[in-house]
């Protein structure tokens, strides 16, 4: 199920994950999913128990004595009775507990993700309060879904008693000859008396199991409804089809692009049409917010246009095998994301079978060699937590080397050189100048000095892409 929900989550793409919160998705994917393992492994199996083992004692008991038999005949049905009753409020509580958890979990990892600002303004302390009140907030819910799982056992193992209490009167009241009928044959005998007590317990037992169960199958159900959700998430991605991408640099054409991220919401982009050229870097500029990562997002396969087609070759990308599309892009963000592991785990997520002769071609194309041999451990130097030890110009050139270890034909670059230093910003560009050689590339900036590497720029205006005319202008414009 994790494998499931991890893969539905990397076809979702960022287009779903940026706007989900990190701490609820880690929390379904660790607890939530969890709880769909008592269900699996023990309420199917006692279900089957339950229906199958009173059969056969009924089975037994009948030919014995038949008012026996349909004791345990009328008075079977309470127990499930009474476990859908408590259960469905079991259900609602264990719905509140997991949403109080996935907040919990969410809050607190945005606290320690921002632990560094708290400090700053002094307001760590403050959040403590705050995290300890959500904390004894989510112990009380658990608590109540506790009170109800006993609650649930107290009342079945009742009715169980009070049917075993009733088929004990009946035998005892046939024994002092009060009660004559039941037996098929003469009367009551201690060895049919005997029988039927000794089995009366085990009759009960796999329902009253089943009761005991029976909340780990409503805990089931509220994790599975959240999980179902992002299942039945519905696909804003390009899922493509079965057709090979072409091979080379290709031609790339956006035709009548019209997206907007929801139906409720204006358009980001409006009857937008843009061709990139076979090895041709095409700059686009424009204020923040304007729509250029919601086309490079496009552009990617992460979102899907509701209007117009992304044309590869004159092929739409929807018609295009997603893994293979994946493999042929290659995304430099502004935001460049380092995993926990070393610095050749990071580069290995570009192509995993890269030789060693490989990565350090990529780190001495990006610039990175002078760094990497300063590290203690080189390549194998770890990383830490968001890049924990690396600076932001580091952290930009090992982005970069992995697009060159990619070696894919299309390059999509969004802000690489924001937030660098003058110095910084220029061994970048001088890394990306080298990357931007022969391949079909799309560079999202507002930097004059990033504009210098392109053959032609593109101003986005209310979602449609305006020719500037040459780098020179737009320089003046921006």
């Amino acid at each position: 199920m994790r494998v499931a929900l991890l893969s539905r989550l990397a076809e979702l793409g960022p287009s779903y994950t940026r706007n989900q919160r990190a701490g609820e998705i880690s929390s379904l994917v660790i607890e939530q999913t969890e709880a769909l393992d008592a269900f699996i492994a023990r309420y199917l199996p006692q279900m089957s128990l339950a229906a199958l083992l009173p059969l056969v004692i009924l089975a037994f008991v009948f030919p014995i004595n038949w008012v026996a038999g349909l004791v345990f005949l009328c008075t079977a049905p309470l127990i499930p009775l009474a476990m859908a009753l408590v259960g469905m409020k079991a259900a609602d509580a264990n719905r509140r507990n997991f949403k109080a958890l996935a907040l919990l979990s969410s809050y607190f990892l945005d606290v320690v993700q921002g632990l560094i600002t708290l400090k700053l303004f002094s307001k760590s302390r403050e959040q403590t309060h705050i995290i300890g009140k959500n904390a004894e907030e989510f112990r009380i819910r658990t608590m109540q879904v506790l009170r109800l799982a006993f609650l649930s056992s107290a009342v079945l193992e009742f009715f169980a008693s009070v049917s075993i209490a009733i088929l004990a009167v009946y035998l005892g009241f046939s024994f002092l000859g009060l009660i004559e009928v039941g037996s098929w044959s003469g009367g009551v005998t201690l060895y049919h008396a005997l029988f039927i007590l000794i089995l009366a317990p085990e009759f009960y037992l796999p329902l009253k199991e089943l009761g005991t169960h029976y909340h780990a199958k409503q805990e089931a159900i509220a994790a599975a409804e959240r999980l179902m959700d992002i299942f039945d998430e519905l696909d804003r991605a390009e899922t493509g089809g079965d057709q090979e991408p072409p091979t080379g640099a290709p031609t790339v054409h956006l035709s009548n692009i019209g997206f907007s991220y929801a139906a409720h919401l204006p358009p980001v982009l409006r009857n937008l049409n843009l061709t990139l050229n076979s090895g041709e870097c095409v700059a686009l500029v424009g204020p923040s917010g304007v729509g250029k990562s919601s086309l490079l997002s496009v552009l990617a396969g992460f979102d899907r246009p509701q209007e117009g087609a992304v044309l590869i070759e004159g092929i739409p990308l929807s018609a295009l095998k997603r893994s293979s599309w994946m493999k042929r892009i290659a995304l430099v963000s502004q935001h460049t994301t380092l995993f926990p592991g070393s610095i050749r785990d990071n580069l290995l997520m570009a192509r995993p079978d890269a030789t060693d002769a490989q990565l350090d071609r990529a780190c001495e194309q990006a610039a990175l060699t002078d760094v990497i041999v300063q590290l203690p451990k080189g390549l194998d130097t770890p990383v830490g937590e968001a890049g924990l030890g690396f600076s932001g110009g580091q952290i930009q050139r090992l982005s970069l080397a992995r697009a060159f270890l990619k070696d894919a034909p299309i390059v999509l670059l969004d802000e690489p050189t924001a937030s660098l230093d003058a110095e910084n910003e220029q061994k970048v560009l001088e890394s990306l100048t080298l990357l931007c050689k022969g391949r079909t590339t799309l560079l999202v900036t507002h930097r004059p000095a990033s504009m210098a590497i392109a053959d032609r720029v593109y101003r986005l205006v209310d979602g449609r892409c305006e020719a500037v005319g040459d780098v020179k202008m737009a320089k003046g414009e921006i």
